[in-house]
């Protein structure tokens, strides 16, 4: 019996909401995936009647090139965005001419989250299995912690390249394809970066002369020399307890430029610039570099001599818009854009560089946002109408705790506001990857696997979609400055909370970091750091009118 005659007989048997052609996946990954995801939203209902189905026909699929033995990446695919938009696998119906189906059942029902498994019936007919060579399909193959590049096979690298994107300790691809700068013009070779180690001044010069100037030779030369250089200490440190670090998360997703080692040529493929500090929050972990809003606090904290030599507002080029036109001539070569701040959805900055990506037609562009969520559009300009439009988008939300405690870390946040935004995100926006990136302090550390799971209950994550990031700095707000006792307390809340989540995190993403944490905070013993803690949250507290414990309970356990 072959495809047609099957199909025939399975609509004389059930109610066919839709029979879709899973070959119309093009080869490009993309495109296939935007096309299946939209397909099923659009067959998706609050309901199915218990006759109705939805069948899918299937003789040909991708697979990865060392192992045509793994689920083909279309059907993988399937079952991802079935689990994502809540199609029960009972209500679907796959028709393939893989003979080899059943091997590949076994894996697909680990990425299920359904305890029903897809139905799959054989019949006669030509299957073609393509070994996925094009990045654009390799990009399926995305395994969390692995270092090994998505957009370049390692057989079209050197030994040398090889070692440098995977094995080095200290080589990053970053110093040769991008320069970052803070809302003061400093500028590094990366937002990971110590503050302590800039690389010029935006302000004084250009983004080109920076790049070539000493402080960035010399890194690339440590870099490719197995030297440590005091600058990627935040890296190291990161490694050591098991977090996948910003230098080995460049090499995997710009991996592909190692070739450009030796060019010399001055082309941004990734920008990450800080174009100012305008910001409505004053976050607890945040200072005024990066926030405006914090000026009035900064001034009452360094005394009323400090502002005479400060501003608020601050820009980090020569003017408003050097910046700006510093990067036009490299939206020829961009791939990647990391928008951050300040808060970049305040920005106009942020909001032409869209306006230019989207008159040009790069809508292949990947846009990456840390935002605090609590603002969605500028004037007219509203950033899910422009999100929709790209390929991929990921919006990492700086969302440290929900509720009052939010609205304390993260001054000037609105609760309300965050869960409704979410909400009209979803609706107008679905495709676009959102996960919560919570700063991860002493301030939050017991309270984060109750905001986690509270998410995942409303609908607005996944269990996967939350990435930890670490705060390293300030050191008195670090988790390793908790005493014995409190370390248990958090490590037993952890681990409670990775026996819930790593059945529902098949790629790994949030259960690596709630593992690295407690390796991060059990690696060192900062409890001397407690009495700083206290001295700079009681000066805070009192500026603000507010205090930590009528917030934060469960910090009273800290010695003091």
């Amino acid at each position: 019996m072959n495809i047609e005659t099957k199909v025939a007989a399975l609509i004389q048997q059930y109610d066919i909401v839709e029979t879709v052609n899973l070959d119309h996946w093009s080869g490009k990954f993309n495109e296939g995936r935007n096309w299946l995801e939209h397909t099923c939203r659009r067959l998706h209902k609050e309901s199915y009647a218990s006759n109705e189905r939805i069948v899918f026909t299937h003789t040909t699929d991708f697979y990865t090139e060392d192992n045509t033995l793994s689920a083909g990446i279309v059907l993988r695919n399937l079952q991802i965005i079935l689990n994502q938009i809540d199609i029960s696998n009972f209500f679907v119906i796959v028709v393939t001419t893989n003979s080899e189906i059943e091997k590949e059942w076994a894996i697909l029902t680990e990425l299920s989250a359904d305890p029903v498994p897809m139905e799959f019936i054989i019949v006669s007919g030509d299957y073609k299995k393509t070994v996925a060579l094009d990045y654009a399909v390799r990009a399926e193959t995305y395994r969390y912690g692995s270092t090994d590049p998505i957009k370049i096979r390692l057989d079209q690298l050197t030994d040398r390249e090889k070692f440098l994107l995977t094995e080095s300790k200290t080589f990053c691809i970053y110093p040769w394809i991008h320069l970052h700068a803070y809302p003061t013009g400093a500028a590094y070779p990366c937002c990971h970066a110590r503050m302590a180690n800039s690389v010029g001044n935006c302000q004084t010069n250009t983004l080109e002369e920076i790049y070539h100037g000493k402080p960035m030779n010399e890194l690339r030369t440590n870099m490719l020399t197995e030297v440590e250089s005091p600058a990627c200490t935040g890296c190291y440190e990161q490694e050591e307890s098991g977090f996948f670090s910003g230098r080995r998360s460049a090499n995997k997703h710009h991996g592909h430029h190692i070739k450009r080692l030796d060019d010399g040529e001055f082309k941004m493929s990734y920008w990450d610039i800080r174009f100012s500090n305008l910001c409505n929050l004053s976050c607890r972990s945040c200072g005024h570099i990066f926030s405006s809003s914090w000026y009035q606090d900064q001034t009452k904290l360094a005394g009323p001599g400090w502002a005479a030599g400060n501003k608020a507002l601050t820009f980090a080029g020569k003017n408003r818009v050097d910046m700006w036109e510093q990067l036009v001539p490299h939206l020829d070569y961009v791939e990647q854009i990391y928008f951050a701040g300040g808060e970049p959805l305040m920005m106009e900055e942020h909001y032409n560089i869209l306006d230019e990506l989207e008159r040009r037609g790069r809508f292949d562009v990947r846009l990456i946002y840390n935002t605090n969520f609590t603002q969605t559009k500028l004037k007219d300009r509203v950033v899910f109408d422009y999100w929709r439009k790209f390929d991929s988008v990921a919006v990492g939300a700086s969302l440290d705790a929900m509720g009052a405690r939010a609205e304390y870390i993260r001054k000037g946040t609105v609760w309300d506001v965050v869960e409704r935004n979410r909400a009209q995100m979803m609706s107008i926006c679905p495709r676009v990857d959102f996960y919560i990136s919570p700063t991860l302090s002493i301030m939050n550390a017991l309270h984060i696997p109750d905001f986690h799971k509270a998410w995942v209950k409303k609908g607005y994550i996944k269990p996967q979609d939350l990435n930890i990031n670490i705060l390293q700095t300030p050191e008195y707000l670090r988790i390793d400055i908790a005493t014995a006792q409190y370390k248990q307390r958090v490590c037993a809340a952890f681990r409670e909370h990775l026996e819930w989540l790593r059945p529902q995190d098949p790629l790994n993403r949030a259960t690596v970091g709630f593992e690295s944490a407690i390796n991060f905070m059990m690696a060192t013993d900062n409890s001397s750091l407690i009495p700083k803690f206290w001295e700079k949250t009681a000066q805070l507290d009192a500026i603000r009118n507010e205090s930590i414990l009528a917030v934060i309970p469960e910090l009273a356990a800290l010695v003091q």
